[in-house]
Order: C-alpha cells, then sequence, then structure tokens
C-alpha cells in the first residue's frame, strides 16, 4: 500500500513538473509579446509610416533608389522601438520573439540612420535564428545598409556571395529585392550593363508594387546610359502599369517623351507632352511641360516658334518657371541664335542669363555648359565690337579730306537730331513731374513721427517716390549709352550763348553743339599700321577663340588667314601660322597643315614653333646659331619637364629669363614663370577660400558705383536742363546728388592672392616691367599687375601730443606696424632686379673718378619698389649723384625680400663700384 502511494505521489509531481514548465512557456512568450514586443512593434510602425510618408524629391537625371534613403521623421517612435525590444532581450532572452525584436532593433537603427548599430544587429540576426525568413530579411537588411554607407563594392561582393551561397533558402520575392539592392550598388558603381541585366531579371518578382514602380523607371534610366534608348522607352512605359505614387507616374511620361524626341519620334514626343499639359493634375509642373514642348519644337526645326515657346515659358506670370527650368530655357534660346541665327551676340546673352540662373550640377544635363559658353561669346562679342570700331576709324583716317568733312557733316547732324528728341522727351517728362508733385503736397498731412526718420517709411511717400523716379526717366532700355554719349561731349552745349541770348533755348536747336572726338582717328600712316596690328591682333584672338574654346575649326580657319593676310606683328603672324599648321592637321589635311609649317620655317626659322613642326611633319630643321639654340632647348626642357614642382619651374623659367635678357624667348620664359607662380599660389586653401569673395565684393562695388555715376548723370542733366521747372528744394536736394560720394569698402580682408607664391608673381610683373617694356605681352603683364596689386588698407589717424617728439627716420621692425626690417638684423642683402652689372649699364659716370664706390641706404616696400634712398658716402660729386638718382628714380627695382616665407619692407645699404 505505501509503495503504491509513492508510486502515484512521484508519479503527480513528474506530471505537475511539466504541465508547469509548458505553462511556463506559453507564459512567458504571451507577455513578451503583449507587454513588450507588440508595444515595440506598434512604436516601429508609427515611425516607419511617418518616415515614408514624407515628400520624396525624384531627380530624372540622376538614377532614382528603389528603396527610398531613410529621413529624419519618426526619429522618437523609432527610439522607443529600439528600447522595448532591448526590454525584449534582457526580460525575456528565453522568449520566441528574441529574434523579431533583434530584427526589428536593426531596423529603427536604420531608420534613425544609425547604420554601423544596424549593421550589427543584422549579423546577429543572421548569427542566432534558424528562421529562414528572418535569414532572408537579415541579408537584405544588410545589402540597405551598404548602400546607405556608400560602401558598393562590399555590397556587390556581399549580396553575390549570399545570393549564391544560399540559393537554397531563398523565396522568389525576396531573391528578387535582394537582386534588386545588388543592382543599385551596381549603379552606384556605373556598372550600367550588369546592373540593367540583374534589375531585369529582379522586376517581375518584386513584390511591393511601389518597389516595381521605381524599378521600372531605374531601368529606363540605366538603358539612356548604355545607350539603348528603344529599350529605355519600354522601360518607361511600363512604370504605368505599376500606379503607386503620381510623382514617379508624371515623370516616367516625361521621360518616355524625351526618349521617344531622341529616336526621333518627334511626333510622339509632341502628343504625349501635349497630352499632359492638358491634364488637370499637372497644373503644377506647367512650366516644365510647356519648357519640353518648346524643347520639342526645337528638336522639330520649328525655331521661331521654338523661340516663342521658350519666352512664354519665361515669361509667364502665372507658372513661375524653377531656376533649373529658367536655365535651360534660356539656353534653348542661346542654341537657336548660335546655330540657327548665327547671332553670337544674342547668344551670349542668353548664355549668360542661363549661367546666372544657380542651379546644383546634378539638376542639370551633363552637355549643359551656359558659363564656359557665355564667357566665349562674351569674348567673341567684345572682340568683333573693337575690330569693328577700329575697322571704322580706319576707313575715316584713310578717307580724302572732302569725304571725311561730309561723314562728320552727317554724324553731328545725326547726333544734334537726336539731342533735340531727347530734350523734347525731357520737356514731357517734366510736365509729368509737376503732376505728381502736386499729388505729393496733397499726400503730405498723411505723414507723421511714426513713420521713422524723415518718414522714409512711409508707404504714401514712397509710392510717391517711386512714381516721381518714372515720372522723369520712363522706362528706359537697361542698355549701355542710353544718353547718346558715345563720342560726344556733351559738356559743350553752350550755356553761355543761351546766357548772352537771354532765355531759354529749348525750342532752338541750332544752339546746340556737339564736339566730335577725333582724337582716336590714325591720320598718319604710323597710327594707321598701328591700327591694322590691333585689327590683325583682334582676328588671331578670334581665330584662338573657334579653335580652342567654341570647337568651329572652320571660323577659326578663316580668322586665323585674316590675321596673317593683314599687317600684323611678329608674334601674332608667327603663332598664327603655327595655330593653322596645327589645325589642318587635327582634321588629318596633311598637305595645307605641310604648306603652312613651311610658310613657318621660311619666315622664322629661329623660332621654338618652327622647331616643333619640323619635328613632327619631319622637315629640315631652321638654322640656329649654337648659342641662341641652347637656351631654346633649356626654355623647352623647363616647359616640359613634369619631374619638377610648379615653384622649381617658376623659378628656372625666371632665372634664364633674365640671364639671357636679349633673347627673344627672354619675354616669354618670364611671362611663362609668371603663370607658373600664380597656378602654383592657386593650390592653397586660403586662395580657394577668399577668391569667391573677393571676385563677388569687387562686383558689387562696381555695380554701386555705376548705378551711383547713372543717377548722377541723371541729376546733372535735369541740372542744366534750362527749362526745367525746379524749386530750390529741388534743386539743392539734386546738386546734393551730384555732390555726392559713394566710400570704398576695405577689399584687403578678402585679398586672395596673398602667400609666397603670389609675392613672387608681383615681383616677377615688376622685373617684367623694367627689363621687357617694349614686348608684345605687356599689355597682358599689365592687367595682371592691376589684378594682383595689394589693396591699400586705409589707414586710421593717429593723435599725436604736441610735445612728443616724432622719429626722424623710420624705426627698424616688424612690417605688420609699417616699419622696416633692417637687413643687418636678419643677415640678408638687397638684390638688383637684373643685377648689378646691367643696372651699371644706365650710369653715365665721368672718367677722372676718386670714390672706389659709393653707398646708398634703401628702403624698399614689399613688391621690390623702392620708397626712398639716402647718401651714405661723403664726399661724392654732385655728378655722380645726379647720375645715380636719375637711375634710381627711372630703373632700379630688386628682389623682394622674403623673411620665413613672408615679403617684408625692408631698410638695406648697398654699395655701386665705380671702377672696373
Amino acid at each position: 500500500m505505501k509503495l503504491t502511494y509513492f508510486i502515484y505521489s512521484v508519479l503527480f509531481i513528474v506530471l505537475l513538473s511539466g504541465c508547469k514548465t509548458t505553462f511556463k512557456s506559453k507564459w512567458t512568450n504571451f507577455n513578451a509579446y503583449y507587454n513588450t514586443y507588440y508595444n515595440a512593434k506598434e512604436s516601429y510602425e508609427a515611425g516607419l509610416e511617418k518616415n515614408l510618408n514624407q515628400q520624396r524629391d525624384y531627380n530624372p537625371l540622376q538614377p532614382i533608389r528603389i528603396h527610398h534613403k531613410p529621413l529624419n521623421a519618426g526619429s522618437q517612435d523609432f527610439e522607443k522601438a529600439i528600447q522595448k525590444g532591448a526590454d525584449v532581450l534582457r526580460r525575456y532572452d528565453d522568449s520566441k520573439w528574441v529574434d523579431n525584436a533583434v530584427g526589428l532593433i536593426g531596423k529603427s537603427y536604420y531608420f534613425r540612420q544609425e547604420y554601423f548599430s544596424a549593421d550589427q544587429k543584422f549579423k546577429e540576426l543572421f548569427v542566432t535564428t534558424k528562421d529562414v525568413d528572418l535569414q532572408q530579411e537579415s541579408i537584405i537588411w544588410q545589402g540597405r545598409v551598404l548602400l546607405e554607407m556608400e560602401l558598393h563594392n562590399e555590397g556587390v561582393a556581399f549580396l553575390s556571395e549570399q545570393l549564391s551561397l544560399q540559393s537554397e533558402i531563398w523565396s522568389k520575392s525576396r531573391r528578387a529585392e535582394a537582386k534588386a539592392l545588388l543592382a543599385q550598388h551596381h549603379v552606384q558603381l556605373e556598372n550600367w550593363q550588369i546592373a540593367a541585366t540583374e534589375l531585369s531579371e529582379a522586376l517581375p518578382e518584386l513584390k511591393q508594387k511601389e518597389y516595381r514602380e521605381r524599378g521600372y523607371f531605374l531601368l529606363g534610366q540605366i538603358y539612356e546610359r548604355i545607350g539603348n534608348t528603344e529599350a529605355a522607352f519600354e522601360a518607361y512605359d511600363q512604370v504605368s502599369d505599376h500606379y503607386v505614387e503620381y510623382r514617379v507616374q508624371y515623370l516616367a511620361q516625361r521621360k518616355k517623351a524625351e526618349v521617344a524626341r531622341e529616336l526621333g519620334r518627334n511626333e510622339v514626343a509632341y502628343r504625349i507632352f501635349n497630352d499632359m499639359v492638358r491634364d488637370d493634375k499637372n497644373l503644377d509642373y506647367k512650366s516644365e511641360l510647356d519648357f519640353e514642348l518648346a524643347r520639342t519644337q526645337h528638336e522639330r526645326g520649328e525655331f521661331k516658334r521654338a523661340e516663342r515657346s521658350y519666352n512664354n515659358v519665361l515669361r509667364n506670370k502665372f507658372s513661375k518657371p524653377s531656376a533649373e527650368i529658367a536655365a535651360r530655357s534660356y539656353n534653348g534660346l542661346a542654341e537657336i541664335y548660335r546655330f540657327q541665327y548665327n547671332d553670337f551676340k544674342k547668344a551670349a546673352a542668353y548664355y549668360d542669363s542661363a549661367a546666372q540662373r544657380k542651379v546644383p550640377d546634378e539638376r542639370l544635363p551633363e552637355e549643359f555648359n551656359a558659363g564656359e559658353l557665355a564667357e566665349s561669346f562674351g569674348s567673341y562679342a567684345r572682340i568683333k565690337k573693337d575690330i569693328a570700331l577700329q575697322d571704322s576709324l580706319l576707313r575715316l583716317g584713310q578717307m580724302n579730306k572732302q569725304e571725311f568733312d561730309s561723314v562728320i557733316t552727317q554724324l553731328r547732324q545725326k547726333k544734334l537730331e537726336e539731342l533735340e528728341r531727347l530734350r523734347e522727351q525731357q520737356k514731357d517728362q517734366q510736365n509729368q513731374l509737376v503732376n505728381v508733385n502736386k499729388n505729393e503736397e496733397n499726400t503730405q498731412e498723411a505723414t507723421n513721427m511714426t513713420n521713422g526718420f524723415l518718414n522714409a517709411n512711409n508707404p504714401v511717400m514712397q509710392q510717391n517716390a517711386r512714381q516721381q523716379f518714372f515720372a522723369i526717366w520712363g522706362d528706359r532700355p537697361l542698355a549701355d549709352n542710353w544718353r547718346v554719349r558715345d563720342l560726344i561731349d556733351l559738356s559743350s552745349i553752350s550755356q553761355d550763348s543761351a546766357a548772352q541770348n537771354g532765355g531759354d533755348t529749348g525750342n532752338q536747336p541750332e544752339m546746340l553743339q556737339v564736339q566730335i572726338d577725333l582724337s582716336r582717328i590714325p591720320f598718319t600712316k604710323n597710327e594707321q599700321d598701328s591700327v591694322k596690328q590691333k585689327i590683325a591682333a583682334a582676328q588671331y584672338e578670334l581665330g584662338n577663340l573657334f579653335f580652342l574654346s567654341l570647337n568651329m575649326p572652320d571660323s577659326a580657319i578663316h580668322y586665323f588667314n585674316n590675321a596673317i593676310e593683314n599687317p600684323s606683328s611678329e608674334n601674332v603672324n608667327m603663332v598664327s601660322l603655327y595655330s593653322l599648321s596645327e589645325l589642318y592637321s587635327s582634321q588629318d589635311d596633311k598637305n595645307e597643315a605641310v604648306k603652312y609649317a613651311y610658310r613657318l620655317i621660311e619666315q622664322y626659322p629661329n623660332s621654338v614653333y618652327a622647331t616643333r613642326v619640323s619635328e613632327a611633319f619631319g622637315l629640315e630643321k631652321p638654322q640656329q646659331d649654337l648659342e641662341s639654340k641652347d637656351i631654346m632647348e633649356r626654355y623647352r626642357a623647363i616647359i616640359t619637364s613634369d619631374s619638377v614642382s610648379t615653384a622649381v619651374k617658376a623659378d628656372s623659367l625666371k632665372s634664364m629669363s633674365l640671364e639671357n635678357i636679349d633673347h627673344k624667348i627672354a619675354p616669354r620664359a618670364l611671362f611663362e614663370s609668371i603663370q607658373a607662380y600664380t597656378q602654383d599660389g592657386k593650390k592653397y586653401d586660403l586662395y580657394n577660400s577668399k577668391v569667391d569673395d573677393w571676385i563677388n565684393k569687387r562686383y558689387r562695388w562696381e555695380e554701386r558705383k555705376s548705378n551711383l555715376q547713372t543717377i548722377k548723370d541723371s541729376a546733372r542733366t535735369v541740372l542744366n536742363d534750362t527749362t526745367a521747372t525746379l524749386t530750390d528744394v529741388e534743386r539743392d536736394s539734386l546738386q546734393a546728388l551730384v555732390d555726392s560720394t559713394l566710400k570704398q569698402p576695405d577689399f584687403s580682408e578678402d585679398f586672395p592672392y596673398i602667400g609666397a607664391s603670389w609675392d613672387s608673381a608681383r615681383a616677377a610683373v615688376d622685373t617684367f616691367l623694367v627689363v621687357f617694356k617694349k614686348s608684345d605681352l605687356k599689355p597682358r603683364i599689365d592687367r595682371l599687375d592691376q589684378e594682383l596689386a595689394i589693396p591699400v588698407k586705409e589707414k586710421e589717424p593717429v593723435e599725436v601730443e604736441e610735445t612728443q617728439d616724432l622719429p626722424q627716420e623710420p624705426p627698424s621692425g616688424n612690417t605688420e606696424n609699417n616699419e622696416y626690417v633692417k637687413c643687418a638684423e636678419v643677415e640678408e642683402g638687397l638684390e638688383i632686379r637684373g643685377g648689378m652689372d646691367a643696372f651699371m649699364q644706365y650710369i653715365d659716370l665721368p672718367e677722372d673718378i676718386r670714390n672706389e664706390q659709393v653707398t646708398y641706404l634703401f628702403r624698399v616696400n614689399q613688391r621690390g619698389i623702392l620708397d626712398e634712398f639716402v647718401l651714405q658716402t661723403d664726399n661724392v660729386p654732385e655728378e655722380i649723384t645726379s647720375a645715380f638718382e636719375t637711375a634710381f628714380e627711372e630703373e632700379i627695382s630688386f628682389e623682394p625680400m622674403l623673411i620665413n616665407g613672408q615679403a617684408e619692407k625692408v631698410e638695406c645699404a648697398l654699395s655701386f663700384p665705380l671702377r672696373n
């Protein structure tokens, strides 16, 4: 009996223990789900909804993403999901929800853009879970993390390996998603063909409809890049079969029409765009679609119609175009005027308008280069205008006296008529001014002290001032020289004559006088030859512009030929012949290339260009004397060397130039040295950070000066108009405006050309202007000299007590206090540019000299320019000091003194030998 009871007791305990274990496990799972994991999942889904519902901006010019990039929305919800998920891992580590919690935490980290933490969780999930679906999910999410971290090579390797090794675990939809991710990694690496293959295999099996919608759009973009335009059209067409997001559908239709245009199906493209314009859902995209219609008309050859359509896009007040559409519309107009109308001036203006629109590069087509073309065509317009002016002046100078007098008479009469018209127009405007002033008197009562100082904020007065401005000036054209100031001296309008006649001369146009500026007309043969050389140089510039910048070789040939056919300088003729030979060679026309090469060798046998063409075409090399040949070889060796730094190359060219001042290549070598110094100076971050601010600040200053001058000219014209009826207050106000000035801002803070390289460039410029005054390169050096000049900072006045003794000599010390560093303190000496021997050639000394040498104390600025000098040697004859001091004022300059890499102002003594 006792034995039976014991057996039953044991069996009961065992059964009870088994039920307790099962019950505890179920209770743990239940509690983990409803109290913790369920709440974590709810927080994650709330954050996910906020994140995915954010407005996305798609750029059709860049490959779009199938899997959206995480945004910042829902961050707090994801943080709660992470905390709740962590509670599952801490409190219910034996629960069946542990793997789900790990995956949920990883996704939350992903959408919080904490990609490293997300990657760790997905790796942990892949290793710990036995659930095949969760393993596939972890691989896909690791691929997404690598995509966001831009680790595309790692992403390709990882996904390719998992798709191969884990082939048995993949479902069709998840395998398709993994391949879509793999395709996106290949897109970022620009492996277009592989991406197209992977994506085309994945798209039919993708489960999410929005993935298929964006996927087919991406496939169309990929096909465009590999040149399969027909396949791109089909891919964009399939986007409409997977409608989820209207913006993607709209862009797909737009791209479909663009691709049709590329295929030459302009009618199909026009029909698609026209249907889209008529669709009310596209009202917000009207300017884009109107532009695409204009572009289609452009491609169809309907240029006049396209021009009107482009202008309609730009002028539509109800559907203002974005900066991107405006830029592309101006660019389209520029292309029409460039290629169809051959009006390069207007093309330049439209390219400039396109370039002024601030649009990120990634939102514009790759071939969009309006900025460069605006500069190139602007240069064309400037040079053509200069050629036309010089040609007109030359024709006037070559006329006989009778023809010349006739032209001047006609020109004077034309200007008189124009002045009379302007005066009549001003009278009409003054009548309007009277009416405006009457209105202003009626509104004075509306002003009070609450409208700011002098009632500047009074809206009534502001409107009246606006009306008064337009009453005087009207809607004048925004163009240069609108007052007909060219070649006319308005100050020559004879006010004395009017005073002598005792009245208003407004109705007597014969009293107006104009003075024609004849100073620029070349009357002598030398002047005419100089103008012809200017024209030839401009022709060469145009040829160079068409050859190098605009890729229009036929136009380049035309202008190069003009340059060599007209009387030109030696340098212009030489480089034009070389350019023609090079240009024909690039077109595989060897006969013409060799013809110009022979002419170059015949006319300039010792030039570097002759050597180049002789080597290029295997022609007989020009004969050179040995010394000149060695110098040229040294010059070419320095120029073509790639083994030394830019700074070293600049120093070498400068030394070579100054050692061979009399050689024809010396000015060119020094010019190349300056170019090398500036190139080296641009490498430093300080230059890159300041140059934009420097340019913009100076542009704004010039614009302010120009605007003020325009207003002052207008006020001066009104004051000088004897027919104008002005009150004393108005006259005083206008006179104050005429006398007003602007204070120049301090540019020194933004000056970008600072540092040792720029100091060396300035020193080389100064040397060039002293040594090679007659070089053809001097105009270019003059412009560089102006550009690189260090702006002078305005000094603050220093108050000095009357009893304070002022120093007679500037003390030595730091140049930051505008003081001079003494050479003795830094153990350095001054070096004359060009050398002592070259300078002494300018000194005409008497034969009977008693002194062995003469010593001067020099104070020299940072650029090596002499500020002042003091004689240090006693009992020097006056004829010697006079010869030296004349040379100091006209010829001498020094190499800049570099101390710790910085050019400094120095005070140094230097002795000059008086006997050989």
